[in-house]
């Protein structure tokens, strides 16, 4: 009875440690990173959603071991180290890390994208991407290389990143409005308030298309507080409106989580800050 036992247990181990399928690997890691967006963050919380955030990860990068041109996975990789840039990492030079690494994986999901590679030979980046029909791919490339040029805003002008930012986040609005919670409307409201402030130029901060923007957004997902959040940082402090401001602030403080207990809780600890500093 011993010995049978033994070969049962010889037999599962073996085939809990056989390779899992991409589609298998895909949705441990999405549940994973579902348990995270449906958490309200805490300090005392802190290392365990970042703990479970880096196992999605690491689901998500042995997918693509498997199948490199996984466009969900390639997706959600770039979304998952948006997140891990935005709420856990606390270094500079770690969080400016993630949000190339995240930037670098919504490219590939671009590439990835019937057609695209070929239009981009063509025509251009820019060309690609206005033809491009993958919200989600545009969307968090876009995320992640705003974030990341926020830490060279001039270098990144010169450059010509502008452009391309513009292209991805007007793609996205073309495509879906109401992503990620009016994601392109919030988006392209940060892109021009949070410009650098230049004597001239097409591509230097515009406050009146910024309010135009988030004021959309607003309308659209007020529950999503980050849509308040955007409004206060990049329309009205900018503007001087300081009365404004410290209404939104306490307005956000007293909003429920709601639907998006992460990245609101994130939001009120944010605005309770800065009412009390």
């Amino acid at each position: 009875m011993k010995s049978l036992l033994s070969v049962v247990a010889v037999g599962l181990l073996g085939l809990s440690s056989l390779p899992q399928s991409v589609e298998d690997l895909l949705g441990s890691a999405d549940g994973m990173f579902q348990e995270v967006w449906a958490s309200e963050y805490t300090q005392e919380k802190h290392l365990v959603l970042e703990s479970r955030l880096r196992e999605a990860i690491a689901l998500y990068e042995e997918a693509i071991s498997q199948e490199e041109t996984n466009v969900h996975a390639l997706t959600m990789l770039a979304r998952c180290y948006y997140t891990l840039a935005d709420v856990f990492l606390l270094e500079d030079e770690e969080k400016k890390a993630a949000y190339v690494a995240g930037q670098g994986y919504g490219e590939r999901a671009l590439r990835a994208t019937p057609g695209f590679v070929e239009r981009e030979e063509e025509d251009g980046f820019v060309a690609a991407v206005r033809a491009c029909q993958e919200v989600g791919a545009l969307y968090w490339t876009y995320a992640n290389w705003a974030r990341k040029d926020e830490y060279d805003k001039l270098g990144a002008i010169f450059r010509g990143d502008a452009p391309k930012l513009e292209a991805l986040i007007l793609r996205c609005a073309e495509l879906d409005r109401g992503y990620m919670c009016a994601g392109p409307l919030r988006a392209l409201g940060a892109f021009w308030g949070g410009l650098p402030r230049l004597p001239f130029g097409t591509y230097r901060q515009n406050l009146d298309r910024a309010h135009q923007y988030l004021s959309q957004a607003v309308e659209l997902c007020p529950e999503y507080l980050e849509n308040l959040r955007f409004m206060v940082e990049f329309y009205l402090e900018p503007k001087g409106e300081e009365e404004e401001a410290q209404a939104l602030l306490e307005r956000i403080v007293k909003a429920p989580l709601g639907d998006y207990p992460l990245y609101n809780s994130l939001t009120k600890l944010w605005a309770w800050q800065r009412l009390s500093g």
